[in-house]
């Protein structure tokens, strides 16, 4: 008696553990991948990472105007990220200098997304974030985002991408050089050009700009040329400046401030602080 009393409880506590282990597989994935949430996988894949205000204006921004206030607390992206947290899509990471968390693709969530994109697919995921290239990347993705919120884009091609696979053209008989790889290209939906995306965080001398000025215009020549025209754009004013100076008035540049791209994101022109 005491024998089949002890296996009825020995069988009990197995099913008893297999409902807990169920309960738990479908409150961390009993949830809808949305093509939205594929898209932004696909983003953290690209940039390396992305900060939640980044991942708002990104994916999340329903304002009519941009000098519309931001929602309260961000608190709907906050929710969606904490949702693809806790699956195990994304991550969380600090720089020590920012108070702020920025989220990155996992292995999981790689995996999930080259089911998805297997085209997209270029490389793994950046396992943390480089704090030495995290000011200059940062300002990427503000200004990526920007230029992709006004619709004009077919396709973006991230500085990861163009380094893993190289450029080259079915329209062009040019290869981009290996020293010559810009923060981006994009496809424009309008007409099909192949735009370059520079952007320059610090002061440099000028003939440094000069190199990579001269550098781009050896792939815009001809009738049929690999890139078409190049954003160059300047963090600082004095940066700004001197961009303006070296591509002086040769068409194919559009230089740029790294704030006329903030004004296009933030209700004031400038980021503002959002409680972690």
């Amino acid at each position: 008696m005491k024998q089949m009393e002890s296996e009825k409880l020995d069988s009990k506590l197995a099913v008893d553990n297999k409902t807990k282990r169920e309960a738990v597989q479908k409150k961390s994935c009993g949830f809808r991948l949305t093509e939205r949430d594929v898209e932004l996988l696909g983003f953290l894949l690209d940039q390396k990472f992305a900060s939640l205000e980044q991942v708002y204006f990104r994916f999340f921004d329903v304002r009519a105007k941009v000098t519309d206030e931001l929602p309260q607390n961000l608190f709907v992206t906050r929710q969606r990220l904490q949702v693809l947290r806790r699956a195990g899509l994304i991550t969380t990471e600090k720089v020590f200098s920012e108070s702020k968390s920025l989220y990155l693709l996992t292995t999981l969530g790689f995996q999930i997304f080259r089911n998805r994109r297997p085209h997209d697919a270029f490389a793994f995921p950046a396992r943390d974030v480089d704090f030495r290239n995290y000011d200059h990347d940062t300002k990427v993705n503000d200004c990526r985002i920007a230029i992709e919120r006004t619709g004009k884009v077919m396709k973006w091609l991230p500085e990861r991408r163009l380094r893993a696979q190289g450029f080259e053209s079915e329209f062009s008989w040019s290869e981009l050089p290996k020293e010559l790889v810009p923060d981006g290209i994009f496809i424009s939906k309008k007409n099909g050009d192949r735009i370059a995306f520079e952007i320059e965080t610090t002061p440099r001398k000028k003939s440094r700009y000069e190199e990579k000025r001269d550098g781009f215009l050896s792939v815009m020549k001809g009738k049929n040329p690999l890139i078409h025209r190049v954003i160059w754009v300047g963090f600082t004013d004095r940066v700004f400046s001197d961009l303006t100076s070296v591509a002086g008035k040769q068409p194919q540049f559009s230089v740029e401030s790294y704030s006329h791209f903030l004004s296009k994101l933030w209700p004031r022109g400038f980021a503002e602080r959002i409680r972690p």
